[in-house]
């Protein structure tokens, strides 16, 4: 049974995909060759962590919050250094593609992705924190989304 938090986020989560795809684009700005460049690299860099991330984590791989029953804590590749690297791959997809078409609404919704990602992950590693004993100890030695921020 899935708990109240875990659809409400979920479904946040999908709404905002939704306006992301479908939303028109009300807010469009010219950029230049460096910001289309700038806009491939951080969408590009972004699908490349979601891969990877969702590879490495596989059997654990859950869209809700809660920690799979028979998951396991990954503590290497790039969760070494980032406790979300999914939710890191999407922010970068979503503002580099945001900026690559010069859209100002997608970059505002990337932000409101940004935003959902830190209150669902805090609420996720409370649950992480009571379901691996050493949770604790890895958030301790790693970032939330971005090394170094």
């Amino acid at each position: 049974m899935r708990k109240t938090k875990d659809i409400m986020f979920v479904s946040i989560q999908l709404a905002l995909f939704g306006l992301y795809v479908f939303m028109p684009e009300l807010f469009v700005f010219p950029v230049d060759r460096l910001g289309q460049v700038a806009g491939l690299l951080l969408a590009f860099s972004g699908l490349l962590i979601i891969l990877t991330a969702v590879y490495q984590i596989r059997k654990s791989l859950t869209p809700f919050p809660s920690p799979v029953t028979n998951g396991q804590l990954i503590t290497t590749g790039l969760y070494r250094y980032i406790r979300h690297p999914i939710y890191s791959g999407i922010i970068l997809a979503a503002a580099g593609y945001g900026l690559l078409a010069g859209d100002a609404t997608k970059l505002i919704i990337s932000g409101a992705l940004w935003l959902l990602f830190y209150f669902k992950s805090k609420y996720e590693e409370t649950m992480l924190m009571a379901f691996y004993d050493h949770y604790s100890q890895y958030s301790s030695r790693t970032s939330r989304f971005f090394p170094f921020l």
